[in-house]
């Protein structure tokens, strides 16, 4: 039994905790379910909190350089595209795989880019009425965010996680964009901002609530139906439903066919060390690792081609830059994840030595 108050194992038998005193019943086990569930859920939209807050002051940095040369209808298709690829990355960076962050990157990037594109003729439809304006905001990030939410149902290949992924994405991509687009204007009414420091910054901010929701809502929908598992307490191997073959319990995917695997093994039979917080800020500067990836790969060709359009010496000199931070913040970021890992590892074999 797994207790939810000071995170020990105790024996199935045992009704209360040895550590700490707490209950273990029913009613703890559905507490370690909302545990497990909301940190489930908290990662997700802080990760899509973080993606936004990056992606949203690139596109406003970019699209104000290009802005002079640019339609109104390319610059949205570029920032919806833009900010849809770093939103839709998120699940994949998570997870530490590149499979899924391109997939996702690639969804995110169609329907930001459809949302953006559609967004100047919808708000044109209500122009003049500022009250329905909002719709507009709200329709282009449904569009992206639904097709995010597409992505966690493709990969379990079933109809109707793809649907309900669909229709939790497109409900927090709505509800975050409105919330993000409604923060960026009444920051600009009320206060009225002229640095340039501040501005980037509430920029940031609108983005990171419009990835955040987003998230929130995918990653509720993840956790309660589209990557829930049955739990079986007496697992050793974990038997894939559609081939038969057995794979390892940490597996979540067949290593013969692919389909996702059905069960869950035990919380108390995956290894679990007893530096928690100190995991959990390993996860976060990997994330950033694989984010400062992401900006990367999105902005180094991006900065090329404005600054080529001026100067081919500038435009090098530019790209070289670009490659040199990226490539310094991934290695930087890593590097201090990699660091702790060392430093947990030591720590364990010195206490299992004595």
């Amino acid at each position: 039994m797994y207790c939810p108050s000071c995170e020990r194992f105790m024996d199935d038998e045992a009704k209360y905790c040895g550590h700490c005193g707490m209950f273990l019943n029913k009613k703890s086990e559905l507490l370690i379910h909302l545990s497990t569930n909301f940190g489930w859920i908290w990662r997700r939209s802080w990760a899509g909190f973080v993606a936004g807050f990056i992606g949203w002051i690139i596109v406003f940095v970019i699209t104000r350089i290009i802005g002079q040369n640019a339609s109104p209808v390319l610059n949205n298709l570029f920032g919806g595209m833009i900010c849809g690829v770093f939103l839709g990355t998120v699940g994949g960076i998570i997870e530490e795989s590149a499979y899924k962050a391109f997939r996702g990157g690639i969804l995110g990037t169609i329907g930001g880019g459809i949302g953006g594109f559609l967004n100047i003729p919808i708000s044109r439809m209500f122009e003049g009425d500022r009250f329905a304006l909002p719709f507009s905001i709200l329709l282009t990030w449904a569009i992206g965010g639904a097709f995010i939410g597409a992505t966690s149902g493709l990969f379990e290949q079933n109809k109707k996680k793809i649907y309900a992924g669909i229709s939790f994405g497109l409900v927090g991509g709505a509800i975050g964009g409105l919330l993000g687009s409604l923060f960026y204007g009444s920051i600009h009414f009320e206060f009225r901002p002229e640095s340039w420091f501040a501005l980037r910054l509430i920029e940031g901010f609108s983005g990171g609530l419009v990835g955040a929701v987003l998230w929130f809502f995918i990653g509720f929908i993840e956790k309660l139906y589209i990557f829930n598992r049955r739990e079986d307490p007496k697992l050793e191997k974990k038997t894939c439903d559609y081939c038969g073959k057995t794979n390892t319990l940490t597996s979540w995917y067949c290593v013969v066919c692919g389909h996702s695997l059905q069960v869950a093994a035990p919380r108390k039979k995956i290894v679990v060390t007893p530096y928690r917080g100190m995991e959990r800020v390993v996860h976060a500067l990997t994330f950033l690792s694989w984010l400062f990836g992401v900006t990367g790969v999105i902005t180094t060709p991006v900065i090329f081609l404005i600054f080529l359009t001026q100067d081919i010496v500038l435009a090098v000199i530019s790209l070289v830059l670009a490659i040199l931070v990226s490539y310094f913040m991934v290695v930087g970021f890593r590097f201090m994840a990699d660091l702790l890992l060392c430093f947990m590892r030591m720590s364990m074999v010195s206490k299992n030595g004595k």
